[in-house]
């Protein structure tokens, strides 16, 4: 497995535990996940006018499962510069090649759209996991256009615990843990990103968010649900916190 570490604060980790709970159903599930994530919108739809020279798609997979379909895109940046923000467009296909959903709808939520932060060098995994297709999924076709915006300021230290799997495959699987923000300031929204390997294939992935870390260290729980099955795989949960500058309105 690709190690990420666009921040300090990626987790890898193998064998996670799964606990089994009670049923939740699929509308209960995209409720939660809505909730978590949050109402930030983008008012304008994405427009991609040239390709990035310096972020490069290494993978894309789409997965669906009884609650909807996600695209997992793993990226690389060639470049010496951090970079935050960096639009990045999907097409998904259907299997006669009909688009059947893309991100370029007013009203999305900015990192349905964007990449939030890639350090200079290095990979990072970027995750949709609200595509909303009118037809079956089959096919996808990514696009990391250029943009983005530098950024050599600090990252906020933020920590994590180890997340733990709970649910099954019918009522859904969350990963859920803490998070611990130990900057002594009030940080903003907090995205989570969790991707699930078997070896080098993704079989799972979801976003959570938490919008507000309070400046004491106490644990906050996270929740994050996945599109696909990540039991048996290789889970990672990677934190892209708001950035100075880059506060989110």
């Amino acid at each position: 497995m690709i190690p990420l570490r666009p921040f300090p604060l990626a987790i890898a980790l193998a064998g996670v535990a799964l606990v089994t709970t009670g049923c939740e159903s699929t509308q209960d599930k995209s409720a939660k996940i809505a909730a978590e994530l949050g109402p930030v919108k983008e008012e304008k739809g994405l427009k991609i006018s040239a390709r990035s020279k310096d972020v490069k798609v290494v993978s894309s997979t789409l997965l669906s499962d009884a609650a909807g379909s996600a695209v997992v895109v793993q990226v690389h940046n060639d470049s010496d510069r951090n970079l935050v923000n960096v639009p990045i467009a999907i097409d998904v296909r259907d299997a006669k090649g009909r688009s059947v959903y893309r991100n370029d709808i007013p009203g999305l939520e900015p990192a349905l759209t964007q990449i939030p932060y890639i350090e200079a060098g290095g990979d990072v995994y970027w995750v949709n996991d609200q595509v909303l297709a009118i037809g079956k999924p089959e096919t996808v076709k990514v696009t990391v256009g250029a943009g983005g915006a530098p950024f050599t300021g600090e990252l906020p230290e933020i920590t994590a615990t180890e997340p733990k799997l709970e649910g099954d495959p019918f009522s859904g699987i969350v990963a859920g843990g803490n998070v611990v923000n130990e900057t002594g300031e009030l940080q903003g929204r907090l995205l989570l990103y969790a991707v699930a390997l078997d070896g080098d294939e993704v079989v799972a992935a979801g976003r959570g968010a938490i919008e507000k870390l309070k400046p004491e260290p106490k644990p906050l729980p996270y929740n994050v649900y996945f599109i696909g099955d990540p039991r048996k795989a290789d889970v990672s949960v990677t934190l892209f916190p708001t950035l100075p500058g880059f506060e989110q309105e």
